[in-house]
């Protein structure tokens, strides 16, 4: 990793919902006018950031549950 990708790396502080909710909406646009290119386009970034999203959820409820119980996770 370069010093200039470290610096610039993108915090997520509540996962990727943002974004979620973003494709989500462009979705709903692109089929209310019949955009076969935008409808493609939001759904390949749905497909891409709702399984992060997933990813991010788990991993932040299986951190709560283990601190609950006393797992370390590091």
């Amino acid at each position: 990793m370069t010093k200039a990708s470290t610096f610039y790396k993108r915090s997520y502080t509540n996962g990727y919902q943002a974004k979620v909710e973003y494709w989500i909406t462009e979705l709903q646009v692109a089929v209310k006018y019949d955009d076969e290119f935008q409808i493609r386009k939001a759904k390949s970034k749905l497909d891409y950031f709702v399984p992060k999203q997933a990813e991010y959820l788990n991993k932040k409820y299986y951190d709560i549950l283990a601190e609950r119980i006393g797992i370390d996770t590091k």
